[in-house]
């Protein structure tokens, strides 16, 4: 074969493919869909931010303007009326600062290709927490508490190298229970159009960080995360968010995994929808820390290796089944509903490495279809 022959198949083989990788790696970033194009950015990109038109993908990912703020983690980000809206994070605001939780709120409007800082705060600061839009308002549910958490880093910082000192701050901080953390618990409401917020009423359960968190209709579904650091819940819930409130229900637990190991539950799992089913995917956890936890050991995760997951669950009435497998293990990445399919763009793989890939998931009947 010729290099030009081989070059051609190159090119063709790119030019056919749906969803083209990224720049560059980006786990715990924010990203949606704004009418044919893709945005995904911050993370471990940074302050970069990317568009993909999907119309023409073999232009591939392009840099857009700069996230004007301190670059974050795990922010919450929904789109309204033609615009991004990004919400809180955990970053340093400056270069020598510790680590925190952010409360601001940016937009970003592709028509102008520019970022906008709001004149307004999350009343429950979203960090870890997640954020979906119903009509022209946008739903926010969960994170950490921002005192207990900025408190851990900064006793953390000054700890320095003395091993001794910071491994008793660790033993304090990860020996709490559950709910003396205050994850949060409360749905909270932001329309764009006003610049206001309104509570819509606090779930029946523990708070929770990097829960799956899906809106179908005024069906708000919660699956799973983090319910204290290093330990998560199998546990679900639905709320049906309507007439300013917002009304909970049960739903069966996460399931077992395929191999019929302790289920663990996972957090910053993939979420969507298809065929009317809700999607919970990959995901990640400390095997073991379960069965610690039930056995009265607070510190559940301790000693324990974080373990990324690759199965793809399906809820389906009040129904989980086991429905397939990601490519790779995978999680902490930016789900995209687009139709029928659920886009997982970048992520954490194994050993904390940022994925480039992105690609989606659909049902077809009893099976996942997996579309790069």
């Amino acid at each position: 074969m010729t290099l030009l022959a081989a070059l051609l198949i190159t090119t063709a083989a790119a030019q056919t493919q749906t969803y083209p990788d990224l720049p560059a790696g980006i786990k715990n970033g924010v990203g949606g869909m704004i009418g044919d194009t893709l945005y995904a950015g911050l993370g471990t990109a940074g302050q970069k931010f990317y568009a993909l038109n999907l119309l023409d993908t073999a232009k591939g990912w392009t840099e857009m303007a700069a996230f004007p703020g301190a670059a974050r983690d795990q922010a919450a980000a929904a789109v309204v009326n033609g615009k991004l809206y990004v919400f809180g994070g955990l970053g340093k605001p400056t270069p020598e600062a510790t680590t925190s939780v952010f409360n601001q709120v940016y937009a970003y409007d592709p028509a102008s290709n520019a970022w906008q800082a709001l004149n307004t705060r999350a009343p429950q600061d979203i960090g870890g927490g997640t954020a979906v839009a119903q009509g022209d308002r946008i739903l926010l549910f969960g994170g950490v508490n921002r005192n207990i958490f900025n408190g851990y880093f900064e006793d953390i910082a000054a700890a320095g190298t003395d091993k001794v000192r910071s491994d008793a701050v660790a033993l304090a901080y990860f020996s709490g229970r559950p709910q003396d953390y205050f994850f949060g618990r409360e749905v909270q409401s932001y329309t764009p159009a006003t610049n206001t917020w309104q509570s819509l009423g606090t779930a029946p359960f523990i708070g929770r960080a990097g829960a799956a968190v899906s809106l179908q209709g005024d069906a708000l579904t919660v699956v799973s995360g983090e319910m204290k650091p290093g330990l998560r819940t199998a546990q679900a819930g639905r709320a049906t968010v309507k007439d300013g409130g917002v009304t909970w229900s049960t739903l069966p637990d996460l399931p077992s995994a395929a191999n019929g190991a302790v289920q663990e539950g996972v957090a910053a799992a993939f979420t969507g929808s298809s065929q009317g089913a809700l999607l919970v995917a990959g995901g990640a956890n400390f095997p073991g820390s379960t069965v610690k936890f039930q056995s009265g050991v607070q510190y559940a995760h301790q000693g324990l290796t974080k373990t990324w997951q690759s199965d793809i669950y399906a809820l389906r009435g009040d129904k989980w089944s086991v429905v397939g497998q990601l490519p790779q293990a995978q999680a902490s990445g930016i789900s995209i509903q687009r139709g029928d399919e659920v886009i997982l763009v970048g992520g954490e793989l194994k050993g904390g490495d940022a994925s480039s890939k992105v690609f989606s998931i659909s049902l077809k009947g009893d099976s996942i279809e997996i579309k790069d």
